[in-house]
């Protein structure tokens, strides 16, 4: 895993205790034949799931290019209550962001509904045009075909299709809705819904972001949850996340449940993270717990066995056996190839909520 400085309260860890998961599975996932285990075959299973979380990339990209347009054009966004992801490498420093005066208001200015937006060479960003066509509830942004090295439209400009974001919220909630289609088929597709609720002396914020990615053959769902409850009077935070994510056709699952309590006046973060892959009838569990060094300690339970030890550090982690003997080369490489997905989980999420802005998405 890749760690970043964080520099704003509102922050996402990772082992939660289930909280309000939008949609979060209520069964057991997808069933089959139970095996051994086979570091190998769980790690291909692994590269079908990353394979469509790196999918439909120039669609993923181009969320990245709303919100500077919008702030451009001289518009801003209503708040989402600050959301990302705990990647911590350097001391902690808290500052208070909730306001309890905060209200959920309308996510965009009133003269950009109905407006298009669309990407002018010229400026080098998108621009608001007076081409029609866009939710009158929203926005809509033609995509274009993506250079991979600039992550920008490729020039020609060559466009593939389109993408709304429109308000659904109400007096409880601020609501976005997004929708990609590229060649008429629907590529992406999400709600993100941020909310909050005074608890006596405590706040408690919500984030969710439920929905599906495809590339028009295979399809990926998610429900992801991020809650953060601030304590005034113990000084204390709490943080907790579940990310849900399924390929129903693959028999794939992969649940990761994480959390934290940060003392808003100690420079340090430990994390306690669980990601459980789910493949046919088989469960991996990969349990551990990281420091604020990038300290690494836990275990793999395959079907309920402790099969793996894990030690070293998030960028080098080292495996043994239950026993604590070396394991074969092949079966690192393959358990590496799955700690792996732990990144690819909060890239995905930092991309799910990159329209609120890259500095909300990359806590």
């Amino acid at each position: 895993m890749r760690y970043r400085t964080i520099s704003r309260p509102l922050v996402l860890a990772t082992a939660l205790v289930g909280v309000g998961l939008t949609g979060c599975s209520d069964d057991d996932g997808p069933t089959g034949p139970v095996t051994p285990f086979d570091p190998t075959a769980t790690a291909q299973a692994v590269s079908e799931m990353e394979d469509r979380l790196d999918g439909d990339s120039d669609v993923m990209m181009s969320l990245s290019l709303v919100n500077p347009a919008i702030e451009a054009e001289g518009g801003a966004l209503a708040q989402l209550i600050p959301t990302g992801v705990v990647r911590p490498a350097q001391p902690f420093s808290a500052q208070l962001l909730v306001d309890p005066s905060f209200s959920m208001e309308p996510i965009f200015p009133s003269n950009f509904l109905g407006r298009t937006f669309e990407w002018d060479e010229g400026l080098g960003r998108y621009a608001m045009t007076d081409r029609v066509g866009a939710p009158a509830n929203g926005i809509r942004f033609i995509l274009y075909a993506i250079d991979p090295f600039t992550e920008r439209p490729a020039t020609p400009l060559n466009e593939v299709g389109l993408m709304d974001l429109t308000d659904e919220g109400d007096a409880v909630a601020t609501r976005l809705g997004i929708r990609a289609e590229t060649d008429g088929v629907t590529r992406l597709d999400y709600l993100v819904t941020a909310s909050y609720a005074l608890l006596g002396e405590n706040i408690e914020a919500i984030a969710t972001g439920v929905g599906f990615i495809s590339d028009g053959t295979r399809r990926l769902d998610f429900d992801l949850a991020q809650t953060v409850t601030l304590d005034n009077a113990s000084g204390t935070m709490q943080v907790d996340l579940l990310y849900e994510l399924r390929m129903d056709d693959e028999g794939i699952r992969v649940l990761v449940d994480a959390g934290t309590e940060i003392d808003l006046s100690a420079s340090e973060i430990g994390l306690d993270v669980m990601m459980t892959i789910t493949d046919g009838g088989n469960v991996t569990e990969f349990d551990a717990a990281v420091g604020q060094d990038e300290s690494l300690s836990g275990t793999v339970r395959h079907n309920g066995e402790t099969v793996v030890l894990m030690s070293g550090t998030t960028s080098a982690p080292v495996f043994t056996d239950a026993a604590g003997s070396p394991l074969t080369n092949a079966e690192v490489v393959a358990l590496t190839q799955i700690f792996d997905l732990f990144d690819d989980v909060f890239d995905f999420v930092e991309q799910v909520f990159e329209p609120f802005g890259s500095e909300v998405a990359s806590l």
